[in-house]
């Protein structure tokens, strides 16, 4: 690439959106530029007071198809494209008369605002820009001697540069704005792919583009030698958070957030107050309650060991009262759909401690229908895990039917073990969790885990019999022998929640028969890797 600076003498502007024009005008004259623009940006720089050249003087030609053709014409183009030390490409500008074009100015027609509208099919087809795209491209191409601007957040940046270098923009300005433009036209096109692509069946496409924009710089990753950084999805509209205090977010502290979210998204059909305690992406407590505060003492209770250094997550607005109890054990963050003044009071003690809100309306956010994640040979991609459970898709295989209430907390422990690493293993009593059992390579494994985490609360609480009596037991893949079940049975569960499916459900659903317990089948298992 050339180094050095180019002088601003002609630039044209075509922009939907009039932001900033005013501004940009102004900049601009003062440094005797020629201004080129096309209909509805011609007539708004006039209004300013601001001689323009109309588009028309310079192509020779009207708009053309009710505007769908504009800008696109060799008198335009080829003063973008044409190299100025190419001795034949000056040579026939100036044999064709045609003035070289030395800023870009440039946003998209509002296709994806009209989607997101929900306007008929025809008015988001007129919103698909061609000759605006092309005017990115083109401009980017020959970023050696053109400057292009695509957002009107830039319309400062460009100013500035101006003003800073005599009327010209330097390389590097010109290299940055480039690669920007080539994004904006590369995230307009995948809108418009998604768009047409989105009655289709298979949304898999053969190439993918993930539309995403830098929102974080994190202080490192896992680890403290690794960077990272969080990028933001611009194609969906998700769950927002505001952090009110203490310490910057981490890689980890995301994790543990989406988990979170993850959780009370299955619970967006309760209207009691719920609490989720995480570490390291895991549950290690869930209670619903009469009260936020009924429902944290009793998340606590399942595993008080593993919930220190960790994280909650409320579906309700928190207290002062709450807080207080909160407050007596360490917890890095806590999130909830708001707090009032006395609970914001209380955390404000606690400076460290990361406070985010997630809104009162978060159950009506978006969430994403797909998710990502990388591995070495390159990305997987797949639907969310959003199928929700209702006791009428419960098959019931055994004997005895669960009661009412039992049928609640299969329920409730089937929307928990879909938030545990596999293999999940999950006690429920009277809508919380007694033990949780995660990430153990065998499932046998995570049932003695959760069974140890039950007999710890059973001490802790110095309860008289083990609070697994009369629960239920919810796991997240079939059962491959009855030896898991044998364990939970042997402790007190009177109902289990499975999908189903083993080579062995036969004998699985006779040793359940046989002990007087109920079962039912899900039919679809819930595997988080």
């Amino acid at each position: 690439m050339k180094k050095g600076f180019i002088k601003i003498k002609t630039a044209i502007i075509s922009v939907s959106n009039k932001e900033g024009l005013e501004e940009l005008v102004l900049g601009l004259k003062s440094w005797n530029i020629t201004l080129i623009a096309s209909g509805g940006t011609a007539r708004a720089v006039k209004k300013i007071g601001i001689g323009v050249v109309e588009l028309e003087e310079i192509t020779g030609f009207p708009e053309l198809l009710t505007g769908r053709v504009k800008t696109l014409h060799p008198n335009i183009h080829a003063g973008i494209l044409a190299l100025r030390d190419n001795l034949q490409h000056m040579s026939e500008l100036k044999e064709n008369r045609i003035e070289p074009i030395d800023l870009v100015v440039c946003d998209l027609y509002p296709f994806e605002e009209m989607v997101r509208k929900k306007k008929d099919h025809s008015s988001c087809i007129e919103n698909i820009d061609i000759g605006g795209n092309t005017l990115l491209r083109a401009a980017a191409k020959n970023h050696e001697y053109v400057a292009v601007i695509s957002d009107s957040s830039r319309y400062t940046d460009l100013l500035e540069q101006l003003d800073k270098n005599d009327g010209k923009t330097s390389d590097q300005f010109r290299l940055e704005n480039a690669m920007e433009a080539f994004k904006s036209a590369s995230n307009y096109d995948w809108q418009v792919s998604q768009w047409m692509s989105n009655n289709k069946a298979d949304f898999f496409y053969s190439e993918t583009f993930i539309k995403s924009k830098k929102q974080i710089k994190l202080s490192y990753g896992e680890n403290s030698h690794q960077r990272a950084v969080l990028y933001k999805n611009q194609d969906h509209k998700e769950v927002s958070f505001t952090q009110h205090q203490g310490k910057k977010l981490s890689y980890n502290n995301l994790l543990d957030l989406d988990s979170g979210l993850g959780l009370v998204q299955n619970f967006k059909d309760y209207s009691r107050p719920l609490i989720g305690i995480f570490k390291h992406t895991n549950p290690c407590g869930v209670a619903s309650g009469d009260t936020v505060l009924e429902a944290f003492d009793k998340a606590l209770q399942c595993d008080p060991t593993s919930a220190f250094g960790g994280i909650i997550i409320c579906n309700s607005r928190v207290l002062a009262e709450e807080t207080e109890k909160i407050l007596e054990t360490f917890f890095e963050m806590i999130i909830a759909p708001s707090f009032d003044e006395g609970a914001m009071k209380l955390l404000s003690r606690k400076q460290k401690l990361r406070v985010l809100s997630i809104g009162e309306n978060w159950k009506s956010k978006v969430t994403n229908d797909h998710e990502f994640r990388a591995i070495y040979p390159g990305i997987l991609f797949q639907e969310r895990d959003k199928m929700e459970i209702k006791p009428e898709d419960l098959k019931v295989v055994t004997n005895i039917h669960p009661n009412r209430q039992e049928l609640k907390d299969l329920i409730f422990a089937w929307k928990v073990v879909k938030q545990v690493k596999s293999n999940g293993i999950v006690f429920v009593k009277n809508g919380a969790t007694v033990g949780i059992g995660s990430g153990q390579p065998s499932r046998i494994d995570s049932t003695m885990t959760a069974i140890d985490k039950s007999e710890k609360m059973r001490e802790d609480m110095r309860l008289v019999s083990s609070p697994l009596v009369g629960g239920i037991m919810a796991s997240d893949a079939f059962f491959p022998f009855s030896d898991s079940l044998e364990k939970a049975v042997s402790k007190g569960i009177k109902s289990v929640i499975q999908p189903g499916g083993s080579i062995r459900d036969a004998e699985v659903i006779d040793f359940a028969n046989n002990k007087g317990i109920s079962m039912v089948f899900t039919g679809i298992r819930a595997f988080k890797h």
